[in-house]
């Protein structure tokens, strides 16, 4: 099982493995994610060993007004079925919710991708993905 319990600042965000080898996508209260800060974290992911044959379950943690700018919910949208089974997102956020179901509802990513109001929910569901 990969575990980094070291976290990786990449931008305004944090990226680690915790000890259930899920990885933790923190992402900054007011941060506005670019397409080079996604490209960043996906080139993280990939010196963690995640890729193709090494796909895992991700818990998404962002503050309540992150965003993410279109060229990067795209590249995160075409690339994330070669990183994660499954991805969840942690937050009570209305625009964060607004973000998701626009994700959802307009890239159609391979991978499952659903918010929950509690980290022990989220986790739940990600534990189905094993």
């Amino acid at each position: 099982m990969l575990i980094k319990k070291d976290k990786i600042r990449v931008g305004g965000s944090e990226i680690w493995i915790d000890e259930t080898g899920i990885l933790i996508l923190a992402i900054g209260e007011e941060e506005e994610i670019s397409l080079e800060e996604v490209t960043e974290c996906f080139n993280t992911y990939r010196r963690l060993g995640i890729g193709p044959d090494n796909r895992v379950l991700q818990l998404i943690n962002p503050g309540d007004n992150a965003q993410m700018s279109p060229e990067g919910r795209k590249y995160a949208s075409v690339h994330g079925k070669d990183y994660f089974k499954a991805s969840a997102v942690i937050s009570n956020s209305l625009s964060i919710r607004l973000l998701v179901n626009f994700f959802n509802s307009f890239y159609k990513s391979e991978v499952p991708f659903k918010m929950f109001g509690t980290e022990d929910a989220a986790r739940k569901w990600l534990d189905a993905f094993r």
